[in-house]
């Protein structure tokens, strides 16, 4: 038996003794061998030097077996930091049985690290919200979301130059305003080497029923490399495939965001946010609306259509229909009111889509004759201002927005710049998009029922122009 199948079977024992309740207490993912290895893999080369590494969060310790298994006596020293006590004794047996000099630290990454620097640093840290006034902030160089990136973050800080950290994370980090900060500051001053992408986002923790968009990246710390290595499985035991980019080709330097494929060649340059359009969520949270909407629509002049998700399917807009959602919203007051949308011409963007839908990005155009309401699941494009919502200029418009952001184009965009199935608004507006006039003109093909060949057609081979 190897080091790391001995590890597997440390960690599945452990598995075995573990609630599910303690697990979600401490946000604990047990990596899997072949994703261990897989993370170890991703180092570079050791030559003449010996090296130090660093596990945060290191759980049962698998993740420094496979390093070690990888480097064996080329590795002088590891440290390992894990907050669960009665984890941390697994993790110690484990620790003493690879050779290795070790220290082993019992308490919070995030403020237990030594304050030292090494050479080669992993983790698999926890996905958890963090809060603005987390004291722990304190120690990062930008405020953070998620305990995942603050993670990132303290790694990142600990590695020496040239040194090499690989991340067992999910795809979140990659766009979004969310992460913008940790982006701005970790592309400013690291060097993203490689990321390996998994296609199926059920399989790779399958045995602690965790469902992510994941992904391990590897950075170091030096100046931006020229290219950056991109590996893809479906599954974390299938064949692995490998493309080399251009950095640039993948790091949006003007969006601050990470693609993991270039951007389609046929996109324009120019962004919804850039043709002046802005898009907006639906205002109904209908738990907190609940005395305000209506299953049957009662007999007063201030009720108005309340549109949910399921309101858009099958290529058609249906209001009323029997989704099992209330159909109706009161609004006499002047809150009430402000929670509509004024009649006029508008594009709608489902802000969520499951993981076997085909698209990922959803729209409708949605012209309305009377003021109606939207449920905060579905995103609305529109050409006013955050603050204040202002109808496209024309039907044609809605429509024809509606078409390009339906298009397979932009379906490979939005997958290449985003593992989630949810659609912020911050997403949309950075989708790359054609001039108004141009947009309008694609507008004039719409039909309901056309096949997504022929949007294809429509808005790949220019119409408009």
């Amino acid at each position: 038996m190897n080091i790391l199948d001995k590890a597997n079977r440390v960690r599945l024992i452990a598995l075995s003794k573990i609630s599910k309740e303690e697990r979600e207490e401490y946000s604990q993912y047990f990596t899997p061998p072949e994703t261990a290895s897989m993370a170890a893999s991703m180092y570079s080369e050791i030559k003449a030097r010996k090296v130090s590494c660093l596990d945060l969060g290191a759980g049962t310790g698998i993740l420094t077996a496979a390093v070690y298994e990888r480097f064996k006596d080329k590795i002088t020293q590891v440290d390992a930091i894990e907050i669960d006590k009665k984890l941390s004794s697994v993790l110690n047996d484990e620790l003493s049985s690879l050779n290795v000099p070790y220290d082993l630290i019992i308490g919070d990454a995030l403020t237990e690290t030594p304050k030292k620097k090494y050479d080669y640093i992993i983790l698999n840290p926890p996905y958890k919200k963090m809060r603005a006034n987390d004291f722990r902030q304190k120690s990062l160089p930008c405020n953070v979301t998620n305990l995942y990136v603050a993670f990132m973050l303290i790694g990142l800080m600990h590695l020496k130059e040239y040194g090499e950290m690989v991340a067992i994370v999910p795809r979140s980090w990659t766009n979004g305003s969310y992460f913008k900060d940790f982006r701005k500051y970790v592309l400013s001053n690291y060097s993203l080497d490689a990321m390996h992408v998994y296609g199926s986002r059920k399989e790779i923790f399958s045995d602690t029923n965790v469902l992510q968009e994941t992904m391990i990246v590897k950075f170091s710390k030096q100046q931006q490399l020229s290219n950056i290595l991109v590996s893809y499985s479906e599954k974390k035991s299938d064949k692995v495939e490998k493309r080399l980019y251009k950095a640039d080709e993948l790091i949006d330097s003007q969006h601050l965001a990470v693609r993991i494929n270039p951007s389609p060649n046929q996109l324009p340059g120019s962004t919804i946010s850039d043709i002046g359009l802005c898009p907006s969520t639906g205002k109904i949270v209908d738990f907190r609306s609940k005395v305000f909407i209506y299953k049957d629509k009662p007999q007063s002049s201030h009720i108005y259509p309340l549109y949910y998700a399921g309101n858009f399917a099958e290529g058609k807009v249906s209001h009323p229909c029997d989704i099992g959602k209330p159909q109706w919203f009161l609004a006499k007051e002047p809150k009430q009111i402000k929670m509509l949308i004024q009649p006029g011409a508008y594009t709608v963007i489902k802000r969520f889509t499951s993981k076997e839908e085909k698209k990922r990005i959803v729209a409708f155009p949605l012209i309305n004759k009377l003021p109606v309401a939207l449920e905060n699941h579905l995103n609305f494009i529109h050409a006013g201002s955050p603050r204040k919502v202002i109808p496209l200029r024309s039907k044609e418009l809605a429509k024809g927005l509606a078409l390009w952001c339906n298009s397979s184009l932009i379906d490979e965009w939005f997958r290449g710049i985003s593992g989630s199935t949810q659609v912020n608004a911050s997403d949309i507006k950075q989708i790359p998009c054609p001039t108004l006039e141009e947009l309008e003109n694609i507008g004039k093909f719409w039909k309901w029922d056309l096949t997504q060949s022929e949007i294809d057609e429509i808005c790949g081979e220019k119409k408009w122009n």
